[in-house]
């Protein structure tokens, strides 16, 4: 499933239009937060990335780790999403993505994701405060953190 959504993302990054009147294209950055499900708490942390094909759109990959989910087991998260910017400070994404949740009985499962990100530029950088609500097998996780974000 991880090789089937890297090459829909390169995919997708090779087709789309990339006459962007925007100065940057590449939007990488580090996510610091905590996911909650059934009333408890977890660290997560990640790694994400945005290619804006134009001012208001964009395509990206996340990748976040939740340290001691599912009954201390951990969980690695991959995301494929398409983002939509109506203005220059609000991000709104939809995607879908993988769960490989670690241990003794690895086991992988889809999940889809809908996201909300505020952006304050602060140059070089962009603080981005964000809100992911994961949902699978019928269960809704809600991750929330702020990611840095350097766009170049």
């Amino acid at each position: 499933m991880q090789k089937k959504l890297l090459l829909c993302f390169i995919c997708a990054i090779y087709v789309l239009p990339v006459f962007a009147n925007d100065a940057y294209h590449h939007y990488p950055g580090v996510f610091v937060g905590t996911t909650h499900n059934k009333n408890t708490f977890f660290t997560t942390v990640g790694l994400e990335y945005e290619y804006r094909t134009s001012s208001s759109t964009g395509v990206g990959l996340a990748y976040e780790h939740i340290s001691d989910y599912h009954d201390g087991a951990g969980a690695d998260l991959l995301a494929l999403q398409l983002f939509y910017h109506p203005n220059t400070h609000i991000k709104l994404g939809l995607g879908f993505g993988q769960e490989r949740i670690g241990g003794h009985h690895a086991r992988n499962d889809t999940f889809y994701r809908l996201s909300a990100a505020y952006e304050y530029h602060v140059e070089p950088f962009e603080i981005e405060p964000t809100v992911d609500f994961d949902v699978m097998n019928g269960d809704t996780s809600v991750a929330i953190g702020i990611a840095i974000v350097m766009p170049f």
